[in-house]
């Protein structure tokens, strides 16, 4: 694949994967095949619980639609922003209430069983207490200050979410959990997303540790490949119109 090809691959694996986790949570799900727009919703209090991606260019003609499609969805039930994920430019959104948040790296690396030494005992989540390890310390760690304190808010990962090809780990110092990270595979990529870390915990090779556990989560193909984003390729953020505050979005320039 070409790097291009890598990024559209890369684009739909990672709309699929927050389907699955939106799905598992009972929220809202839409789309709008001819923008290429995948739409998500858990009406959470944090952007990273309410997902929009586009896995298509979208032109300069083709904007408005987008912003009508963008605010038709997200004003039809309460909730806190969303985010909009592009692989690619768009143009200029803040016009329309919209924060451009920036353009974080993505790596992408072939797939395979890797390790790093370290202390950390990584244990596969596969039941309700794991689950809750998972999603409290991702909130805390990442952090996701909205979501605090724990169980205040709706949860964002429903236990179903482990019959889904999310592969989610947590990180243990003793009996403590202290890291996170989450794999999504897919036939041709491997999405590794919410790695985190306990503050007082890092600089001890805690994450490399579990990010290369997750970037292992399947024997696949050697074609396959590891992505890995520092967060998705492009975001922008706009208000929800039927909140008191704005709900915001973003999404790239």
């Amino acid at each position: 694949m070409s790097a291009p090809s890598h990024v559209h691959t890369f684009a739909r694996a990672e709309a699929a994967a927050y389907r699955a986790v939106t799905e598992a949570a009972e929220g809202r799900i839409s789309g709008r095949p001819d923008l290429g727009l995948h739409l998500t919703d858990a009406g959470s209090p944090t952007p990273f619980g309410n997902l929009a991606h586009l896995i298509e260019p979208v032109t300069e003609a083709q904007t408005h639609d987008l912003v009508d499609a963008l605010a038709s969805f997200y004003s039809g039930a309460p909730g806190g922003p969303f985010l909009v994920f592009s692989p690619g430019p768009t143009a200029d959104l803040r016009p329309y209430g919209f924060t451009l948040v920036g353009h974080p790296p993505v790596m992408f690396r072939p797939s395979g069983h890797s390790t790093v030494a370290t202390d950390l005992r990584i244990v596969r989540v596969e039941d309700h207490r794991g689950l809750d390890d998972f999603e409290r310390t991702l909130a805390e760690a990442y952090p996701a200050p909205e979501l605090l304190p724990f169980g205040s808010q709706r949860r964002l990962f429903n236990d179903s979410v482990l019959d889904t090809p999310w592969h989610l780990y947590v990180g243990y110092e003793g009996s403590t959990p202290v890291a996170t990270a989450g794999a999504y595979v897919d036939d041709e990529l491997v999405v590794v997303e919410a790695v985190s870390t306990r503050p007082e915990c890092r600089g001890k090779g805690h994450g490399a540790a579990i990010t290369a556990a997750a970037t292992s989560a399947l024997r696949v193909s050697p074609q396959t490949l590891t992505c890995v984003p520092a967060m998705p390729i492009g975001l922008q953020l706009l208000p929800r119109s039927t909140r008191p505050a704005p709900r915001r979005g973003l999404a790239p320039s």
